[in-house]
């Protein structure tokens, strides 16, 4: 959209964004007008739309390859990011995944937004393919392109020394590069940014290695205009003084009572059992992620069958029990581990840290989180925390996605124990359950693509593709996306998430999930009524409607650049600040149709590239059926009924179950008929 004539300044954006073709190593800057950001916000809204714009539509009926030297992606800025607001260190990338060949994004901590703001851009667009590999490097405007050479092969940490004694300390610039797994293009690979955080999903690695670009550094020393400096500032250091506090004895007991024990596992399973959410005072809850962040769920989530474990067919309580297991791999354990904080920037309640590990002479290593611990721990039924820790750091030194990787080898260890696979397969790793250092062996394999990992590391689709045999049946996926280590059995609108949302097997794609089982309020209080957002954990009534609802909130949470766990530990005064920052006025109502807007963006992307509705379709596991139907453990007996949910999900969001298209009334009423011509109905 052409830039039209500014009766007024522009406050909370810029306005620019910066386009790099690396083929012929040129750079340009466009102009945004400010009605795309008041109706699509930053952040995935704002790369949705220059991907709608720039990305190539398919030609004669043929779509453009993710990893083409033609396709594009963009890193996009909240709105809120780069101002310094608590919650706000937030980096987002959108563009094509080629692991699921669907629309990809992509969500992390660090700092490459906040500089690539103050150097003058809300977005950067890459598309083309450097003869060589290259650094893309931002300056306060200025663009160039050094060459990458010497840092082609090098893994994450050594690329980040190097480029931060060239470029500038911490404070000075954001980096975001890849390992050997994105140079050598394998599915799974992920981005790491200022070395701790990463773009793990849908990888972005391989999208970065494809363009031989090894690595993009920024920095900027501007500002970002606030229309009303005093107000924000104010709101801000109220949100900041609020999360610090001292929360007193009895937030301090519901902390000490929400951390996982193993003499409460009756509790555990009796509520899931029961469907009886279990919430905590949120002053707990912000003192408990403060010190523990999602560690403190993994014993809770194995024990009351959130966590899906040993390829989606076993129970905690039998495979992986509190006492025995469980409680080895819990936050406690990792808690000894912890040498100092670690935070993604501008945050009030860092939730994140680094270990040192002796034994396997492991330092300034990030701690892993839930979803690591998870994967390489209890799905794998390993209980050694220490093998774990090797397992997290060597997908973050190598780049390649957590979920994705230990999702690939607890297929491994099934068609190991089916006989479909054997040692020799495997370059001689004997990958059983339980095994720890098989799976840190072939961790480094599917990293570096060396041996058998040059076919695992393009996710369990591609490698149950490669393998055959039957392997098919239990290579659970959605479209190519591992789902996360949350059980749709368990939290049933987190299983349509993952088979609904744009971005397939997502968990923080936006869900209903954290109110269904956990009581969590909604984020937009005054844009809905409460019957309309809140549910009850089993069943499947007016669940679509709260998925909609709380979706929807999740892609304006996006927009803005904030943290999703702010909405679990309190939910934040977006309209205040988004108003205190731009002066638009926007109301919670307009809010939560911005979000709506943006979902609709990302979900029409996908009907543009040929995908509907039934293409991405749920493994019989995540139903429940066949060997997905568990006797024993509380999830014993439990099917639920995915399809009918998202049918129901789809008809709240007027979306075509068919087609997937949104209906010309609606799109009409949300300002997009224009936009989305030929994918209405």
């Amino acid at each position: 959209m052409a830039e039209t004539a500014l009766t007024r300044p522009r406050y909370g954006h810029l306005g620019k964004v910066l386009f790099v073709d690396l083929t012929d190593q040129t750079h340009r800057v466009e102009t945004v007008d400010e009605s795309v950001y008041r109706a699509y916000l930053g952040g995935y809204g704002l790369g949705a739309w220059l991907m709608w714009k720039h990305f190539p539509p398919p030609a004669e009926g043929k779509q453009t390859d993710a990893l083409a030297p033609e396709a594009c992606f963009a890193i996009s800025s909240g709105l809120l990011t780069g101002l310094r607001t608590p919650f706000s260190g937030r980096i987002q990338i959108v563009g094509k995944s080629p692991l699921t060949n669907s629309w990809g994004d992509s969500n992390s901590g660090g700092s490459v937004c906040s500089h690539l703001r103050r150097a003058g851009f809300d977005a950067l667009v890459v598309r083309g393919r450097a003869a060589e590999p290259t650094v893309l490097v931002v300056r306060d405007g200025e663009v160039s392109f050094e060459p990458a050479g010497d840092l082609w092969g090098q893994e994450i940490p050594e690329t980040f020394d190097a480029l931060k004694a060239k470029f500038g300390g911490k404070r000075e610039v954001g980096v975001s590069a890849i390992g050997p797994a994105g140079e050598k293009q394998l599915r799974i690979a992920a981005v790491m940014n200022d070395r701790y955080h990463a773009f793990g999903r849908q990888g972005f690695g391989a999208v970065y290695g494809s363009k031989n670009l090894k690595a993009i550094v920024v920095s900027g020393t501007g500002e970002i205009p606030v229309a009303k400096p005093d107000e924000f500032k104010a709101i801000c250091k109220k949100i900041t003084d609020e999360y610090k506090r001292d929360l007193g004895l009895v937030a301090r007991f519901f902390a000490y009572m929400a951390k996982p024990k193993s003499w409460l596992g009756w509790m555990y399973r009796f509520m899931a059992r029961t469907g009886r959410k279990l919430q905590s005072p949120t002053a707990a809850m912000r003192r408990l992620w403060s010190q523990r962040g999602t560690t403190a769920a993994v014993a809770l989530s194995v024990e009351n069958g959130d966590a899906p474990i040993k390829n989606w067919t076993g129970v905690g309580t039998r495979d992986f029990p509190l006492a025995k297991k469980a409680m080895k791999i819990d936050g406690k354990v990792v808690d000894k581990y912890i040498s100092k904080k670690l935070s993604c920037g501008d945050c009030p309640m860092p939730c994140k840290g680094i270990v040192k590990v002796k034994s396997r002479n492991l330092s300034d290593v990030r701690r892993p989180d839930y979803e690591t611990i998870i994967g390489f721990g209890a799905n794998l039924l390993n209980d050694d925390i220490e093998l774990v820790t090797a397992c997290h750091d060597a997908c973050n030194r190598l780049g390649i996605d957590a979920v994705s990787s230990s999702m690939t080898l607890g297929w491994v260890c099934e068609a190991m124990e089916k006989g479909i696979l054997t040692a020799q397969d495997l370059d001689g790793i004997d990958m059983q359950w339980g095994n720890g250092e098989a799976a840190l062996a072939l961790t480094i394999k599917m990293g570096n693509g060396d041996g058998c990992g040059a076919w695992l590391g393009h996710g369990v689709q591609r490698a149950a593709a490669h393998v055959g045999k039957g392997s098919e049946t239990f290579a659970v996926h959605v479209h190519g996306g591992e789902p996360a280590y949350h059980d749709s059995r368990f939290t049933s609108l987190l299983g349509v998430t993952y088979i609904a949302d744009p971005t397939p097997g997502r968990h923080t794609a936006g869900s209903a999930s954290w109110n269904e089982t956990f009581g969590v309020g909604f984020s937009l209080p005054k844009a809905a009524e409460k019957k309309d957002w809140n549910v009850k954990w089993k069943g499947t009534e007016g669940k679509g409607k709260a998925q909609a609802l709380h979706s929807n909130a999740h892609q304006a949470m996006n927009g803005l650049g904030l943290c999703m766990f702010t909405m679990l530990t309190g939910a934040l005064p977006w309209a205040e600040m988004l108003d205190a920052a731009t002066g638009w006025g926007l109301t919670e109502e307009q809010l939560l149709l911005c979000g709506e807007r943006i979902q609709n963006l990302r979900a029409a992307f996908n009907r543009r590239e040929g995908i509907a509705p039934k293409d991405f379709a749920p493994h019989p596991r995540m139903l429940g059926e066949g060997d997905g139907l568990l006797d024993r453990g509380p999830l014993r007996g439990v099917k639920v009924a995915l399809p009918v949910l998202k049918d129901d999900y789809y008809d709240h969001m007027q979306w075509d179950r068919t087609t997937g298209h949104v209906s010309a009334a609606h799109a009409d009423r949300l300002g997009m008929a224009e936009l989305l011509e030929g994918y209405t109905k």
